[in-house]
């Protein structure tokens, strides 16, 4: 057969009509290697948004739960349900506090508590004059650090005081409990009075231990210093095989709380704390044991008011630095060192005396001014996050962690997080080798609530900062605990 012979034209012609679907086709796969990732990083979190629906389906959560999840470095969403609605924080709210008070107060910060008095007029052992006694609102005070100051007055040779103990606890208002606190916390540690005098934690304690032999009665240690606040011991021991053996106590007069039920034998110690009545009848029950101890008599009468032109400084302590106070309330959630801290904030702020109103009005305008959070004066009612008039929203609390890392003492705040299966409140929480250390967090449990926010360490060496807010359940915590750390380690295996 002959061959056919064409001209340039119509064969260039027909060669390019034959390469327009390759061309068409290498134009497609290079837009499609181009945007590839953007492809990869939603289909990643659709992943995990399957993953972490699969998880809140299998608990058949049909509580209130908000969920926001970002990445540190890029500020993108991983992961969002519900993220501006408010909840009760609990203890949650301690960062915020946590973040006012490194502001307001410096990362050196320290609460002093002062002894003065005019030794010049000691006679023959007998002070002529008044103690004067300035306390700060030191949340970490302690019955041996008082103890020390008063031994001073013992070292300058008194053994009389034939003035009065002059008191000065006017650093914060009269007001113990915040407004929207309940009325069962004010028994335990955690609800103890927020006031200028601070022992202890304001708190009395017992340890309980088995008796010699079921149905004897426990065992009860007190500490070396009595105590305003009196146990009644009711508790008996019960037999190993016991399947359930508990302890009740309660308040059952002005001073007093009686402990009734049982303790195994073999079981651990049982530690019971308590929260005092009136730190000023404290404060003066204290004094009188450590005075007596020291053997100083004392003739005078206590007085309570701001002193003005003090005499000599006697003796002082002081508390540990700030950013061992902030260690100390984020990973035990200490209430106690939180609501005096907010306190401080606010006389700081108002130049009065520290109030829950006005470390409210000193945390929002450090929020706004800082971080660009406009929190309603109806919410942050207090440091702890105990007040029912709490709220936040997992946007605003992921706001914050994001402001937190971009900040210079960002090391102090993290680092003072508790840490997954490692201590503080995460200490028994994501022991598993695939989430053990990788949480960074800060809890918060109350009753019908359980909250978890902070940062994530991925497989992939992604941190992700992230909220989980879970509010209004009648089943037990343990529940939604459990919900919170597989959450995570979806996180931390899928991102």
């Amino acid at each position: 057969m002959p061959g056919v012979v064409l001209d340039d034209d119509l064969y260039n012609n027909i060669i390019l009509q034959a390469l327009l679907p390759m061309k068409r086709l290498l134009i497609i796969f290079a837009m499609f290697c181009t945007i590839s990732p953007a492809f990869a990083s939603a289909a990643l979190h659709d992943t995990l948004a399957n993953k972490i629906n699969a998880v809140l389906k299998d608990f058949n959560a049909t509580t209130s739960i908000s969920i926001l999840v970002k990445d540190k470095r890029t500020g993108k969403t991983v992961y969002q349900k519900n993220p501006g609605r408010y909840f009760m924080p609990a203890s949650n709210e301690k960062l915020f506090t946590a973040f006012a008070a490194l502001q307001s107060l410096g990362k050196k910060f320290t609460y002093t508590t002062q002894l003065y008095t005019d030794t010049r007029k000691i006679k023959n052992g007998v002070l002529e004059d008044n103690i004067y006694i300035r306390f700060s609102g030191d949340p970490t005070l302690t019955v041996s650090q008082l103890d020390q100051m008063i031994h001073a007055l013992a070292q300058a040779g008194i053994q009389r005081i034939n003035g009065s103990v002059i008191i000065d606890d006017t650093a914060f208002d009269q007001i113990g409990m915040s407004p929207g606190t309940t009325w069962d916390d004010k028994d335990f540690c955690w609800g103890s009075p927020v006031n200028t005098i601070i022992i202890e934690g304001n708190c009395v304690s017992t340890m309980l231990s088995p008796g010699s032999g079921p149905g004897q009665p426990a065992r009860m240690t007190l500490p070396e210093h009595p105590q305003s606040m009196q146990f009644i011991n009711n508790v008996v021991t019960g037999i190993s095989s016991q399947a359930k053996c508990e302890i009740k106590t309660e308040r059952t007069g002005a001073s007093t709380y009686t402990m009734n039920g049982c303790i195994n034998p073999s079981m651990p110690n049982k530690y019971i704390a308590r929260a005092i009545d009136n730190p000023r009848s404290n404060i003066q029950f204290i004094l009188d044991y450590l005075l007596s101890k020291n053997r100083i008599n004392n003739t005078g009468k206590y007085e309570y008011h701001h002193i003005d032109n003090p005499p000599l400084l006697l003796a002082q302590e002081k508390s540990l630095p700030l950013f061992s106070l902030i260690t100390l309330m984020l990973k035990n959630s200490d209430n106690m060192i939180a609501n005096s801290l907010f306190k401080t904030i606010g006389a700081h702020y108002a130049n009065t005396a520290g109030s829950f109103k006005n470390g409210s009005d000193a945390a929002r305008d450090i929020l706004d001014r800082t971080v660009h959070l406009d929190i309603p004066k109806t919410t942050l009612i207090d440091g702890s996050g105990g007040s029912r008039y709490d709220f936040l929203t997992p946007q605003q609390i992921v706001t914050l962690l994001q402001k937190i890392n971009s900040l210079p003492q960002a090391g102090i705040l993290i680092s003072a997080l508790p840490v997954s299966g490692t201590d503080g409140t995460l200490k028994f929480r994501m022991r598993d080798p695939d989430t053990l250390g990788r949480v960074s967090a800060k809890t918060g449990t109350a009753t019908a609530v359980s909250n978890l926010s902070g940062y994530l360490l991925t497989r992939k060496k992604h941190t992700l900062i992230f909220s989980i807010m879970i509010n209004g359940f009648v089943d037990l915590p343990e529940k939604y605990e459990e919900l919170q750390d597989k959450i995570c380690a979806v996180l931390i295996d899928g991102a």
